[in-house]
């Protein structure tokens, strides 16, 4: 996919975050210049090695994100003219540096804009530009920590952080869609900034957990209570094998295939009570262990059942899915190789025109002013994509139906509180801001002509359903085409449009297990652990960066396009280390916990029941000052803590944080430039000052539920939007008489509408 060939863009940074934001704009055809120390890329000594050796040519990590770069030494502390001359030409910068630094080298917003008044400056920094906690130590365990990444998953055990670096890869892919929003804003002679917090982006990919603590206690249950998947991660007689309830049905179904009938009527109770989670667990242990793992998959899916293998690094490269689609590429140079992902993204169309894309819109507040977009989706990641588009600007319909609405309404809540009780989740509501909604029958002749009628005036289709639903309702490709030439279809299928699971169900679970995701979550001696279900708005997020560049391409030619985002293919985009490093060494490592090479770290108890600390000690000088802060003796026996077994530095530690509050933990050593974070739950993530002071939470009025702070994007544009939404979720159909009338259609009509159920503002079985 070349649609923004011609792209100039200048990257100034290292390690993952920034590289893999410039990665994914190499995808979309820009040309990016890397500006690398004269030291080189500390990726370059990170690994994997072939044969272990190190070698900084040879690193298939530092490969994967920079291939297609064209890559230039400078040291810019002493000498950027060579770097002013690049600026000059480029279109985008992207630095992902502590705040301040370019000003340090005499390249701070002034000098860019007398530069080259035009660029569009992406800045990707641990806590945002501005804000108390701009200039605090961190590293990726604290970061993780502190936007409630680190989460608990054993309850004999510290809550574990998500493996294999996977969590850097999500502050450049916000700093990707970023930079492609800016592009379509026009402004004179100002450089336009995307400020993009690392602290956020993570936030912003959990099922906002804010909202739902909140819901809790409204119940009248604690804020901190957590439901765990179903049935999860479990032991198959060869293996792991994650098998993932999401409704109601699914549920029924698995305890039928159990033989466990009688616990049909407890799923709530089995997800919220620990206890009773165990008894249902071993019950059906025995079940399970005279099952392979391909066996569980197979049956599940016959009955529709979201189910599918943990694989590790090496069974995720022979992952028939993944063979079929030949996802996987070749990397390396003449003498040596490693196997890596492809694009996250398929396109055919590419744009042969040079240049920086011409803005179409003179709106800093809307950049996708102008852009209709028809949103088929349902659950979260499509719908994530459309609640991004309409907050900055697009008119998004979104079509549910009586019969069927969204899903995702049905998450969290429960028919005993109401008639209106599928209007109360709040995961549908954080997800569906800034839209209009309507209702359509689409199995009927009537349904399947309006939401044609809207497909002819839309310049986007986005839908997230297995491959087969659009063409049951007559919206494939081809017949869009024939609606609209130049419209570009979005597909988000969960394993793809073609491979031997084209037709397999599943959701964000399904796919961080697919990938490796959860295979590099968790301790060493203990099972696979899922993530908190970040796969769906990573999707959205890719699904965004090549939407952006295909309404480029269109802006440039004219024409539309199919752009098909395999939402397994883009779990593995960012789990790619484990991959690279099997395909070189022929070893899968196994899970690290708390762990990184080169650092001590943990995560440890404090005085207070149930809160935790996290913290780094990254070389001999932050040693030294955790030396100071603890005031212990042993500690100070302890020349080199690197010398110590990793038990060891985490009793040594943990002796001293049990004594303490976390906040006094935490304050001891941020004042000695130590990273440390207290691991964020549920309950506390209103409660976060760096987040007040840069507004990411914004308050709106729900009909049915009230006033609820929303949380926003994590990053803001300047000159840009000033608000993160634009518009209260929707209820059902709020908007059928409003969008429908659009179309020509009458009140008569509309009665007759109702009246044989095409449309309506109730679902049909409430």
């Amino acid at each position: 996919m070349e649609a923004l060939a011609g792209l100039r863009v200048v990257e100034i940074a290292n390690e993952v975050s920034g590289p893999y934001c410039g990665k994914l704009l190499v995808d979309v055809g820009a040309d990016v210049t890397k500006i690398e120390p004269p030291a080189g890329d500390p990726l370059r000594r990170w690994g994997p090695f072939p044969d272990g050796v190190p070698d900084p040519d040879r690193c298939g990590l530092f490969e994967y994100l920079n291939t297609g770069k064209h890559i230039v030494t400078m040291d810019l502390a002493r000498d950027a003219t060579l770097a002013h001359q690049l600026i000059t030409q480029a279109d985008v910068l992207v630095e992902a540096l502590s705040p301040g630094t370019l000003d340090s080298w005499g390249l701070g917003a002034d000098v860019l804009s007398r530069l080259n008044p035009k660029l569009v400056v992406v800045r990707i920094s641990n806590f945002g530009q501005h804000g108390p906690s701009r200039d605090r130590a961190a590293t990726t365990l604290t970061m993780q920590a502190a936007s409630g990444w680190v989460s608990g998953r054993d309850p004999d055990r510290p809550p574990v952080q998500a493996g294999a670096r996977i969590s850097e890869y999500v502050a450049g892919g916000y700093a990707a869609l970023g930079a492609l929003t800016a592009l379509r804003i026009s402004v004179s002679d100002n450089v336009i900034e995307v400020d993009v917090s690392v602290l956020e982006s993570l936030l912003s990919t959990l099922p906002y957990p804010m909202l739902m603590a909140e819901r809790m206690r409204a119940l009248g249950w604690s804020g901190k209570t957590r439901s765990s998947p179903l049935l999860g991660i479990v032991p198959a007689a060869d293996g792991w094998v994650g098998v993932n309830c999401l409704t109601g049905q699914h549920w029924l179904d698995v305890c039928a295939m159990l033989g466990l009938p009688e616990f049909g009527d407890q799923q709530i109770a089995v997800m919220l009570d620990s206890s009773q989670r165990a008894e249902f667990l071993a019950a059906a242990r025995p079940w399970l262990a005279e099952r392979t793992v391909a066996e569980i998959v197979e049956l599940s899916q016959a009955l529709r059942i979201p189910a599918s293998p943990v694989a590790d690094a090496a069974a995720v490269l022979q992952c028939p899915q993944y063979v079929k689609r030949e996802f996987f590429v070749d990397g390396g140079g003449a003498d040596w190789s490693f196997r890596c992902p492809g694009p996250a993204f398929r396109s055919a169309k590419v744009s042969p025109t040079p240049r920086r894309p011409v803005a179409r819109t003179a709106d800093p507040a809307s950049p996708f002013s102008g852009t209709k977009v028809l949103d088929l989706t349902t659950f979260w990641s499509g719908a994530y994509l459309t609640c991004y588009l309409g907050a900055f600007g697009a008119d998004v319909v979104k079509v549910e139906s009586i019969q069927r609405p969204d899903g995702h309404r049905y998450s969290g809540v429960y028919p005993h509180e109401g008639p209106d009780w599928y209007e109360r989740s709040t995961i549908w509501q954080a997800t569906n801001l800034n839209k209009r909604d309507i209702t359509l029958d689409l199995t009927s002749q009537r349904g399947r002509e309006l939401v044609g009628k809207l497909a002819r005036e839309a310049d986007v289709v986005i839908e997230n359903f297995s491959p087969r639903v659009m063409g049951q309702f007559g919206l494939d490709y081809q017949s869009l085409v024939s609606l609209r030439p130049d419209v570009i279809f979005v597909r988000m299928p969960g394993f793809g449009l073609d491979g031997p699971w084209r037709d397999y169900v599943g959701w964000a679970l399904n796919f961080e297990q697919t990938s490796g995701m959860a295979a590099v979550t968790g301790y060493p001696d203990g099972p696979p652990c899922n993530l908190q279900g970040p796969a769906d708005p990573i999707v959205g997020v890719h699904a965004g960066i090549a939407l952006l560049a295909a309404l480029e391409h269109r802006r440039r030619t004219g024409e539309g396009q199919l752009i098909e985002i395999a939402q397994i293919q883009v779990c593995a985009a960012i789990t790619a280390e484990p991959v690279i490093e099997y395909s070189m060494t022929g070893t899968v490592s196994p899970r690290t916990g708390n762990r990184q090479r080169g650092y001590c770290q943990g995560v440890y108890p404090t005085a207070v029941e149930g809160a935790w600390v996290a913290l780094s000690v990254r070389d001999h000088a932050d040693w030294s000052q955790l030396v100071a802060a603890m005031g212990r003796q042993e500690a100070e026996k302890t020349a080199d803590p690197f010398a110590l077994s990793p038990d060891a530095f985490d009793d040594l530690v943990a002796a001293w944080t049990r004594t303490l509050a976390p906040s006094e933990i935490v304050s001891a050593l941020q004042a000695r430039n130590v990273p440390a974070e207290e691991v964020l739950t549920a309950d506390r993530m209103y409660d976060v000052a760096q987040l007040d002071a840069r507004g990411y939470y914004e308050d709106f009025e729900h009909p049915v539920t009230g006033r609820h702070r929303y949380p926003g994007w994590p990053f803001r544009i300047t000159p840009g939007p000033a608000r993160h939404h634009r518009i209260t979720p929707p209820t059902l159909g709020q908007h059928n008489t409003e969008v429908l009338h659009g179309l020509g259609v009458t009140d008569e009509e509309l009665d007759a509408l109702r009246r044989d159920r095409v449309i309506g503002e109730r679902p049909l079985h409430a």
